[in-house]
């Protein structure tokens, strides 16, 4: 019998928790020096990201929420003039289908996905720039404007089988487009869009978190000097626990959905400390979101 491994490799284009447990285990004498020595460091931060100010207020152009109506979905993002039968409704979030295609929207959420019934074809030849522009282009068509696109990245995924002689040579499965949202450069947290093409370059797939934005109720500005946020970043992290290492600090935008069911965005900054590694354990990166007294 074959199983199968997903493998993803990350090409960057230009464009555009701590885990532990305190069961007694055995630590490194070594790894107890060093965390003792730097705990008389404290934090050191980097604030190169944060030095100026976020000024700008919403974009005058934003995706709509018409957006999310199955005449935008199915021939702007989809591209397809095939009929659509509903096949499941639970709240806000419908299921269709057509002869070719699934689609799953739940307006609500601002969430999409849909699926290619149709299966690539063999593998052909793939410029990774141009199925980067392809998948761009269908999401501006569907209503994504310039203005709420940040960072771009571009990944091959492959698979890989697995049987009793051994593991198979991996074989490419989709080229994915990851697009991630962001207002005046400032990344929006947990809003993004991933296109996938297949082997062929054919569009396979679309996995879309990106809510319509309201134009009021943002807090998008704060009064706080580069000093203050470094102090309550402090504060922050000595509440998680943390009492020393490098931390990173820079801006985000974290979206809340409102009483009236619009979203809107509050500026916080994200402290971020890389992971460390001894001799008995890694710990992952972590973030910890620090309060700035946001602002209209």
């Amino acid at each position: 019998m074959k199983s199968h491994l997903l493998i993803r490799f990350l090409t960057a284009l230009p464009l555009a928790a701590v885990s532990g447990c305190d069961d007694g285990a055995f630590m490194d004498p070594a790894a107890v020096t060093t965390q003792s020595a730097r705990a008389t460091v404290g934090f050191i931060f980097d604030s190169t990201a944060i030095a100026t100010p976020p000024t700008g207020g919403i974009p005058t152009a934003l995706l709509p929420s018409t957006a999310f109506g199955d005449a935008a979905l199915q021939g702007s993002l989809v591209g397809t003039t095939e009929p659509f039968t509903q096949t499941d409704t639970l709240g806000s979030r419908a299921d269709l289908e057509s002869q070719s295609w699934k689609l799953e929207r739940d307006p609500s959420e601002g969430q999409v996905l849909v699926l290619n019934k149709v299966a690539s074809g063999p593998e052909t030849p793939q410029e990774p720039a141009i199925l980067q522009r392809t998948a761009l282009a269908r999401l501006q068509r569907w209503g994504i404007p310039t203005s709420e696109i940040g960072a771009v990245r571009q990944v091959k995924s492959f698979t890989q089988s697995e049987d009793p002689a051994g593991l198979e040579v991996p074989a490419l499965h989709r080229h994915k487009t990851f697009v991630m949202r962001a207002i005046n450069g400032i990344r929006v947290e947990g809003h993004r869009a991933v296109v996938s093409h297949g082997p062929d370059g054919s569009f396979q797939r679309a996995l879309i978190a990106w809510p319509a934005l309201g134009r009021s109720g943002h807090l998008l500005r704060t009064r706080l000097t580069t000093a203050q946020i470094e102090e309550r970043a402090r504060t922050a992290l000595q509440a998680e626990g943390e009492t020393t290492g490098p931390v990173h600090l820079s801006w985000k935008y974290v979206p809340t959905q409102l009483a009236t069911g619009g979203w809107a965005l509050t500026l916080k900054v994200a402290a971020k400390m890389p992971s460390v590694t001894s001799t008995t354990s890694t710990e992952e990166p972590r973030v910890v979101d620090v309060d700035v007294s946001a602002v209209p």
